[in-house]
């Protein structure tokens, strides 16, 4: 009853506001005004366009704003060959993100800014890293690698976003904004074939319903990729009797089947109604199917089975032994199967009211539900040292409110609210053989977090501006565990039978700052200092194996000190930022290995417990720019360094000073040039270089020891090309791109269950590709 409330106040406020649109149709996307004028003159004559953001509840050049952001148009992703939130993310400084481990399926993105963010996809566990679709907040891990399909931009905002919209953001936001509907036709059909008999398809097109007052942009994608992964089946490849064969010896192919393979479709429809001069509309509707295949593992190190057999495959090549098989060989044998599948739809509705000439409200109302299955060979080989099938669901509903006024030219401030709700149930098999542990789980989980904010910008002259935020928010979570057993007939483990209907609550609340100055000392050069405060909640601990730890853990802080530098040089041919900042972490949250505080007498090995365990200092600094030196020829570039020490260690955790925090490299490089070279009357063509480099990063919450280093991920750079001919007119666009141009094995991640299993496996990641693509515009 609530939620049809809210729908009808905004119907009722549109009905009662509306009247002649003729003023806001020319200020609306599409049309023609004094900024796409600037912004057209200023490509003509070969200075950088201006990247506007809407970081800080309103639109504003990049420039501008008095915080570290990384903004990346459409143009830019195409030209980069980045189709996903990992590409950007990935060449983006100071931001490292990983998909697929730990049994979170394929699509489940770890992701850390200024080595701060989650590795763990259980719902309790809040992401570090927002991510958001058009302002609204995804609140889980599964299902947060989205695919980039018909985007206007994407921004990246580093540091904590405790005081700025949507949810609380302790690492950081990258944020997703689609192309809005508009005049303009805007179409396009792109067709793209490649390596591993990719065959993709996407198209846009906006429609005019009602000249100047209601437009509608559907898009659509389907894309096929087949697994770069080969799964043998070992007794048929070696003709050893391996547990778990389907083969005999010479029986012919050994092939059993893939891993990394991707069947994707994804429909979008939006909705744009300009009912008056002072009221504007947009509601999107979107689906996703993701049908792809279960995230590719090799196994690096073997546990000593004691049975002779080798199921390491080669050391470079995408192969391995995983059958995804529990119990091989006995009358509970099961096989589960390699798939990471996702079901992803939702709806949200923003709506623009300009109540007089200072005071608008903006209210953001959007409902997301996913659900998918995914599977985890944990030790990829025959032998079912760990097993892993999960069944998730999520549902959220969302709601932001935001007033904001401008008191003539001397302040700008907005007041909101947001409130997020979800339930999610994570269900499935666990099968760890090696230690007679096995059981089935139906946990349901509920969350919900209250926030009210209030953001002032004063300007006590055209060039600097005071900035302030403050926030606060309530929070509020309920697990229950449920354990049975998946075969029938036999009695549930007496290790997890106990927890069997226990329930745990955390409830928790944060007050957030935020104090930013910046001034233009010179026309477009503007230095900027701010501190911020941000949070990760608290939560259950999600992997009991004892009542006695079932127990809640308290909230991450920061305190995040930052000064930087935005530049407009050479008659704007240059844009080059820059920001050097330290943090101070508090109460960083990890997974306890040992815990006899937690254990019975005895057994405090047997523990996966997610604790408080120390605090930490950051140091880095981050540098980006764009150069155009002559017309036709653009070269980006940044540079990234984190250097993260711990501190006040709990001696229980594993944890030491030296040990580097999972997915944070130290140093980050990325490069990229191209040049558009003039055909004359024949068109144009368009050579590109992109270069990305990290340093080594620790996959592992307890870093391996020392000279074993199985969960430690070697340095990588990667070099990817691009070549793209555009026809005279630009309505056809040609394009050859080549991914990982040396074909560089390299690991995305590594897993090290030495502790008790001596068994390592790593996830490689994608070799040599080539695609070719052809797009027309209309």
């Amino acid at each position: 009853m609530k939620r049809t409330g809210r729908v009808s106040l905004a119907a009722l406020v549109m009905g009662i506001l509306a009247h002649d649109n003729s003023a806001f149709a020319q200020s609306g996307p599409g049309a023609p005004d004094a900024a796409d004028q600037q912004q057209e003159k200023a490509s003509a004559i070969g200075q950088l366009t201006d990247i506007i953001v809407t970081a800080q509840f309103k639109s504003e050049n990049v420039q501008k704003a008095p915080l570290a952001i990384t903004a990346v148009n459409a143009e830019m992703l195409e030209a980069r060959s980045q189709s996903s939130v990992t590409d950007v993310a990935n060449r983006a400084p100071s931001v490292q993100l990983s998909t697929g481990g730990q049994g979170g399926g394929s699509q489940t993105a770890a992701v850390a800014i200024r080595g701060i963010g989650t590795n763990d996809f259980q719902f309790p566990v809040e992401p570090g890293v927002g991510i958001y679709i058009d302002d609204v907040y995804y609140g889980i891990s599964f299902g947060s690698s989205f695919d980039l399909v018909d985007l206007d931009r994407v921004e990246i905002l580093r540091g904590p976003q405790g005081t700025l919209s949507g949810k609380n953001s302790i690492g950081g936001s990258i944020k997703l904004f689609s192309r809005a509907p508009g005049p303009d036709p805007d179409a396009y059909v792109e067709g793209t074939y490649g390596s591993f008999n990719r065959l993709s398809v996407k198209a846009a097109s906006n429609f005019t319903l009602v000249p100047e007052r209601l437009y509608a942009r559907f898009t659509g994608m389907a894309r096929h990729v087949a697994g770069y992964m080969k799964r043998y089946d070992y007794g048929c490849v070696t003709g050893r009797n391996a547990p778990g064969g389907n083969f005999a010896p010479g029986a012919g192919n050994c092939k059993i089947g893939t891993e990394g393979g991707q069947e994707v479709y994804a429909v979008r429809g939006a909705l744009r109604w300009i009912a008056s001069d002072r009221i504007e509309d947009h509601l999107v509707v979107d689906f996703t199917q993701d049908r792809s295949e279960a995230s590719p593992a090799k196994l690096l190190l073997q546990h000593d089975f004691g049975n002779g057999n080798n199921y390491i495959t080669g050391p470079k090549d995408y192969t391995s032994y995983a059958n995804y098989t529990g119990h091989p060989g006995t009358a509970d044998q099961f096989t589960v199967p390699a798939i990471s599948h996702l079901k992803s739809w939702g709806i949200a509705n923003t709506l623009d009211v300009r109540l007089n000439e200072s005071l608008s409200l903006k209210s953001i109302t959007a409902f997301r539900k996913s659900s998918g299955q995914n599977a985890w060979d944990g030790d990829a080989s025959p032998e079912s040292v760990f097993n892993n099938f999960n069944v998730f669901t999520h549902k959220q509903f969302t709601q932001e409110l935001r007033l904001s006024t401008s008191l003539g030219s001397l302040v700008d401030a907005t007041l909101g609210g947001y409130y997020y709700d979800a339930d999610s149930t994570l269900g499935g098999r666990i099968d760890v053989e090696a230690a007679g542990l096995e059981f089935a789980f139906d946990d349901p989980f509920k969350q919900t977090s209250k926030s009210g904010f209030l953001h002032v910008v004063v300007h006590p002259s055209s060039r600097l501006n005071i900035t302030g935020g403050i926030r606060y928010t309530k929070e509020d979570k309920d697990y229950t565990f449920t354990r049975f057993s998946p075969i029938p007939g036999q009695p549930t483990s007496p290790f997890v039978a106990p927890l069997d209907g226990v329930q745990r609550s955390f409830s928790g609340s944060r007050w957030d700052y935020r104090i930013a100055i910046d001034y233009e000392i010179a026309d477009d050069i503007r230095p900027y200092a701010q501190v911020a405060t941000g949070f990760k909640g608290g939560g259950i601990n999600p992997r009991p194996f004892f009542v006695s730890q079932a127990v809640t853990f308290g909230q991450e802080k920061v305190t995040s000190y930052e000064i930087g530098l935005k530049t407009m040089l050479l008659d704007r041919r240059l844009r080059l930022n820059g920001a050097i900042y330290q943090t101070d972490y508090k109460d960083y949250q990890a997974q306890l290995l040992f815990c006899p505080d937690l254990s019975p007498p005895g057994l405090g090995n047997n523990c996966a417990a997610t604790q408080n365990v120390a605090d930490a200092k950051i140091h880095g600094f981050e540098v980006e720019g764009e150069f155009q030196p002559v017309d036709g020829l653009s070269i980006d570039g940044s540079v990234s360094y984190v250097d993260f020490k711990f501190r006040n260690i709990d001696p229980a955790s594993g944890l030491t000073a030296n040990t580097r925090p999972q997915f944070s490299p130290k140093w980050k490089y990325a490069i990229g040039a191209q040049y558009r070279a003039d055909l004359g009357g024949h068109g144009s063509l368009t050579p590109r270089l992109d270069w990305a480099y990290r340093s080594s990063i620790e996959s592992n919450a307890i870093n391996s020891t020392p000279g074993f280093m199985m969960g430690h991920v070697n340095a990588v750079g990667l070099l990817n090309a691009r070549l793209t001919y555009r026809s005279p007119d630009e309505d056809w666009e040609a394009s050859l791109a080549v991914t990982n141009v040396t074909d560089k094995f390299y690991y995305i991640n590594k897993y090290d269950r030495e502790a008790g299993f001596n068994t390592v496996f790593g996830q490689p990641g994608r070799p040599r590709e080539w695609m070719v693509s052809i797009k027309r515009k209309f």
